[in-house]
């Protein structure tokens, strides 16, 4: 895994031992960094989906717990998208899209469940609905 590295923003955890240690494991096991990036828009939704419906179907803080793990998980993918691509050679031309568009979609999920968990749903405000003085 060697690349320059130079124009890439600098992050202590790229270099962290559980980092490296995971992303060798995932280049042995044949896994793409497009594939992490999907990932890391699956786990969002997940928490997502814990946060607004979680607490119908499971004790009341699981849901946020399984949602915390979620949004690590989500994080970790970011991490990894990254250094797959990058230090393990494995970029495609594609891959600028993947790291970006899943993206979009997880923090978008993320933050609009927390905001309609919370009883303020952005969703509906992001929108522009209802419209100001109503």
């Amino acid at each position: 895994m060697n690349a320059d590295l130079s124009a890439r923003r600098p992050l202590k955890s790229r270099s962290a031992g559980w980092a490296s240690g995971l992303s060798r494991a995932l280049l042995r096991a044949g896994v793409r960094p497009n594939q992490v990036s999907v990932a890391s828009a699956v786990f969002a939704l997940g928490a997502a989906a814990c946060m607004l419906y979680g607490a119908r179907f499971m004790p009341a803080a699981l849901p946020w717990f399984l949602a915390a793990v979620g949004i690590q998980l989500r994080l970790v993918c970011n991490l990894m998208d990254g250094m797959l691509a990058v230090e393990g050679g494995l970029k495609t031309a594609n891959g600028d899209l993947f790291n970006e568009f899943p993206d979009r979609i997880a923090d978008v999920a993320i933050l609009a469940a927390l905001g309609q968990a919370g009883g303020t749903p952005l969703s509906v405000r992001w929108a522009g609905w209802p419209p100001a003085g109503r």
